[in-house]
């Protein structure tokens, strides 16, 4: 290649990126409360938008996805070892703070100053580890009046706290409160949340934008993904056991490659399925010699992706034999 075809690449690459702080092969980790378990959960999650928008890039990461519903931050705190530094996380995002102030109206929050040792803690075992932090502020409480609504309100420090104690420590910040604010201010019937707290499409959206920008990809970049029309697709296989064949052979090889599946940016669900164990006699039985597989997929792209991994182009010859037969449909959803 020639130097200045080398250039223009390297150009191309660093406008395409900015500088990101993750990279390609790295593991990145969520941690959070239930807005990243449901963005972790739901196709077009925050999370979710996040690992696929990555990998569009080139930039493939192993996720580790740690939103835990009703979390404060000593619940944070006190899994923080075992949910996320054990996977050895080269990125974390930390989205915490909603249910701290929310949880004071049945006196289990945690009180400002409880928070910030808390999160303290969180940082400095993580700086500790290697393991840098992006900072999310709390979200808003798309609540009636929301400028005087009382979380609103309590939060305002919390997320102030935050600020400062990012920038003394160098970490970068998705300023999500300030965003919906001001997504707020410039369509004032925008509707970001279901029900005031958890996000929907729109806010997930938002969400993933804010932790883009903060993980160093570049603003065109982020503007360009067209999120509202991806596509997912649904996957249904069945497979047929020889006589002869070891079954727990073909689970133990399935099994195997679970984790490198559903660890695809693209992948959004992956199992294998039999017939349920029940002395309910109206469902048809197909039998213990026959398996159906499950997936959901953010888009046919990632589908076909998916197949030409070397882990799927080394498992299907060393299961295919095994069977006596199989079938693949591809399915997409008929009702909202």
């Amino acid at each position: 290649m020639k130097i200045a075809t080398i250039a223009a690449v390297m150009v191309a690459a660093s406008t395409a990126f900015g500088e990101l702080i993750v990279k390609d092969g790295d593991t990145l980790a969520f941690l959070g409360d239930s807005i990243t378990q449901q963005g972790q959960e739901k196709t077009d999650g925050y999370v979710n938008l996040v690992l696929r928008s990555l990998a569009i890039e080139g930039v493939y990461v192993k996720p580790v996805k740690a939103g835990v519903s009703g979390n404060k931050s000593n619940d944070m705190l006190a899994r923080l070892d075992s949910n996320v530094l054990s996977k050895k996380p080269s990125v974390m995002t930390l989205s915490c703070g909603v249910n701290d102030v929310w949880h004071q109206d049945w006196n289990k929050g945690v009180p400002l100053e409880d928070y910030k040792k808390n999160i303290s803690a969180i940082f400095d075992k993580c700086d500790a580890a290697g393991c840098k932090v992006v900072v999310l502020t709390a979200t808003m409480f798309e609540k009636p009046g929301m400028e005087k609504f009382k979380h609103n309100v309590m939060i305002a420090p919390y997320n102030e706290w935050l600020r400062e104690e990012a920038k003394r420590r160098g970490y970068p910040v998705a300023d999500l409160n300030a965003d919906m604010w001001k997504a707020h201010a410039e369509n004032p019937s925008v509707k970001l949340t279901a029900d005031g707290v958890h996000m929907r499409p729109e806010g997930n959206r938002l969400m993933a934008r804010g932790v883009l920008r903060a993980l160093g990809m570049a603003e065109n970049r982020v503007a360009s993904f067209d999120w509202e029309n991806w596509k997912p697709v649904w996957v249904l296989c069945r497979f047929d056991l020889k006589p002869d064949a070891d079954k727990a052979d073909y689970l133990a090889k399935t099994k195997d490659v679970l984790a490198a599946v559903r660890a695809e940016p693209g992948c959004c669900e992956y199992r294998l399925l039999g017939d349920a164990e029940t002395d309910w006699s109206a469902p048809q039985r197909f039998g213990d010699r026959t398996l159906w597989m499950l997936e959901k997929w953010l888009s046919v792209e990632d589908l076909k992706a998916h197949l030409a991994t070397p882990h799927m182009k080394k498992f299907g010859p060393s299961v295919s034999p095994m069977r006596t037969s199989s079938s693949f449909h591809v399915l997409e959803d008929v009702l909202p």
